[in-house]
């Protein structure tokens, strides 16, 4: 059984992140985005540091000075089509994942 798939959905998510709140370390499925290779070329996406095709973890944050962060890290690497990756996201809603990741 593979770790993860190649689908953007919440069964494919890479399996060693956590569906528990309380639970250490502190990735978290709900963090999770699936980027196809068509969304990792849109400007947009590439201006918010989401820049790498495959699983990636997304947080957004103000810092104290009132200054929007965001922490980008990349999980599983991969080339997926559009067609084949699909697009709706952990939650099983496209619009949650739309609103992180915009389409090409």
């Amino acid at each position: 059984m593979a770790l993860w798939g190649k689908t953007d959905t919440l069964a494919d998510a890479p399996k060693w992140l956590s569906d528990d709140v309380n639970a250490k370390p502190t990735q978290d499925v709900d963090f999770a985005i699936f980027v196809d290779t068509d969304e990792a070329a849109v400007d947009a996406n590439r201006e918010n540091g989401i820049k790498t095709p495959g699983w990636n973890t997304y947080r957004e944050y103000t810092d104290q000075n009132g200054n929007t962060r965001r922490f980008i890290e990349p999980l599983v690497t991969m080339k997926v089509a559009p067609v084949d990756a699909g697009d709706l996201g952990v939650t099983g809603n496209t619009v949650d994942e739309d609103n992180i990741v915009a389409d090409s």
